[in-house]
């Protein structure tokens, strides 16, 4: 059964059972059926620009992070998705309050919650109904659902990566287990105690490359989305690393009965284990017309790609 297209072109897709949100590359954002993917309501701009960073958590709340570099100015912002979405101050407005020293009067509109940041934020991801999040510089925090925190703590270092720029500044945060994982644009990478915040272990993947985008699957192995249009796996408890040249950067990706399932700039792919050799792992790959975005599972119709125009195609290689 085909699906109709997305209202705009999709920035995030985020998903749970009861519910579907897309996030546009303008900042605005619309509730979907979470089975259909129609449209339900108009988008709305409750921020006044494109959101950087965003996770939908089980309680119906949408929380973003919004970053204008010009006025130096990032907020944290929490959203009921039970109410309306509204539409906030405009981005030449909000110029305006900042020139004439006003621009702690506006928040995101309809906020349950909304906070200005002193440092960019730079990932978030969900532990349980909590909310944790690392700013540029000034640490990783985690804070419940209402905003109050429940520990924080100062910035991840590596030794080897304190002359390499930017390679200490953290690009994802992933929730395995009763663990959170933060990985840094050079490689770093440290599993962090969700309870306290402390470090069990860390380590650096030298990829010769930066990091852009990670997943786990639900056998402890890992994928990375780097830099020079490269993938790679890597497999902690075996230091099991493989790396494949892709046509562009991945976009997103599932783990699927021992195997990936990639999509990326103008091809899906999957990747699996070497029947033949079962440490080594082969890639096939089929190209599609435009760039895919998000993969979704929709049971017995397989699995689909939501592009970069916003239009939905059976995953290639099914």
């Amino acid at each position: 059964m085909s699906l109709p297209d997305a209202p705009a072109p999709p920035r995030f897709l985020l998903t749970n059972t009861e519910r579907a949100v897309l996030i546009d590359t303008e900042g605005g954002v619309c509730l979907l059926h979470p089975e259909r993917f129609k449209a339900i309501d108009p988008i709305s701009h409750p921020f006044p620009g494109v959101i950087t960073n965003a996770v939908l958590m089980d309680n119906n709340l949408l929380i973003s992070t919004w970053v204008e570099r010009e006025i130096s100015l990032a907020r944290l912002a929490a959203l009921d998705l039970n109410e309306p979405l509204q539409d906030g101050i405009a981005l030449p407005d909000l110029r305006v309050a900042y020139e004439n020293d006003k621009i702690n009067h506006h928040h995101v509109a309809g906020s349950v919650w909304s906070h200005i940041l002193d440092a960019e934020p730079l990932a978030l991801c969900k532990f349980e109904n909590d909310l944790i999040f690392c700013t540029h510089h000034r640490g990783l925090y985690r804070v419940t659902s209402n905003s109050d925190e429940v520990w924080r703590r100062k910035p991840l270092e590596w030794d080897s990566l304190v002359q390499l720029p930017d390679g200490e500044v953290l690009v994802e945060l992933v929730t395995k287990g009763d663990s959170v994982w933060a990985f840094s644009l050079g490689g770093g990478w440290a599993e962090i105690d969700v309870s306290d915040g402390s470090v069990r272990s860390k380590g650096v993947l030298k990829f010769q490359s930066k990091i852009n985008r990670v997943w786990v699957s639900d056998s402890d192995e890992w994928l990375f989305g780097l830099s020079h249009n490269r993938m790679a796996r890597w497999v902690p408890n075996h230091e099991e690393i493989q790396v494949e040249n892709t046509q562009g950067p991945i976009q997103d990706a599932i783990w699927v009965d021992g195997s990936w399932l990639i999509t990326g700039w103008r091809e899906d792919l999957q990747w699996k284990q070497d029947e033949s050799q079962s440490n080594n792992f082969v890639m096939t790959s089929m190209e599609r017309s435009e760039i895919g975005h998000r993969i979704i599972n929709r049971g017995d119709d397989g699995y689909w790609v939501l592009d970069n125009r916003g239009q939905w195609t059976p995953f290639a290689m099914e």
